[in-house]
């Protein structure tokens, strides 16, 4: 009986069946996070490229077509229109600096002394939800701090003046 085992044992140590399914199946978890990893990176960076070029977008046309007063409701509508969000997401500030100081007042001038510039910047922001549920991963390896939503942010600041 002892010989049948040993030689048993023997022969199971030299074979090497199976050996690269057992590799992938250890690996497998890992390469399926990295995998949905990549693929949430991509559409975060997506759309975060799409708000920075809207809010570029948005400040060329403020360039074009420069403001007379600190109302930028004008430039929202063209954020809200070349982003796809809501107006509630695009923030637009046109303001005064003299020498590097802002001013309360846009339509205010400077001292001869100092030198006036003035601004438009547009930030767009949104919560994204990601395509998957990260959140839900954590919880059962229990870690908290996921959350299935990103917020991105794209900025363009232009002077005019």
């Amino acid at each position: 009986m002892r010989g049948i085992i040993l030689s048993f044992t023997r022969r199971l140590r030299r074979d090497e069946k199976g050996f690269g399914a057992m590799e992938l199946a250890l690996s497998f978890p890992f390469v399926l996070f990295l995998s949905l990893g990549m693929v949430d990176a991509f559409f975060m960076v997506s759309t975060k490229i799409d708000y920075e070029q809207a809010a570029q977008q948005t400040t060329d046309f403020a360039y074009a077509k420069r403001p007379n007063t600190a109302d930028g409701t004008y430039l929202v509508n063209v954020a809200k229109a070349a982003a796809g969000v809501e107006a509630s997401n695009v923030t637009v500030e046109i303001f005064l600096e003299c020498d590097g100081v802002r001013q309360s007042d846009f339509t205010s001038t400077c001292a001869v002394s100092e030198i006036p510039a003035r601004f438009v910047s547009v930030e767009i922001a949104a919560d994204q939800p990601t395509h998957f549920d990260w959140a839900a991963w954590a919880s059962i390896l229990g870690v908290r701090g996921f959350s299935n939503t990103v917020r991105i942010t794209g900025d363009s600041l232009v002077r005019i003046q």
